[in-house]
């Protein structure tokens, strides 16, 4: 299994909760995911750590107010 780098500061679009943001070094993309097992959050493919980011952001304003539901 490869090594990733983790990078925090990062909060999960559905529960909230601090996520990980990681880069593959095999593939040198981004991508994150968040470590809760009751949520099933996950985004990986991207370009640049800004990218991942932006990709967060944008889960959260299709996602967030639906994830608030199951609460």
């Amino acid at each position: 299994m490869a090594r990733y780098d983790f990078y925090r500061g990062y909060r999960c679009p559905r529960c909230d909760d601090d996520t990980d943001v990681f880069r593959d070094p095999e593939t040198g993309t981004f991508g994150w995911v968040c470590p809760k097992s009751d949520c099933d959050a996950i985004g990986f493919g991207f370009q640049s750590r800004r990218r991942a980011r932006i990709g967060l952001r944008e889960y959260r304003e299709r996602f967030g107010n639906r994830s608030r539901e199951y609460r």
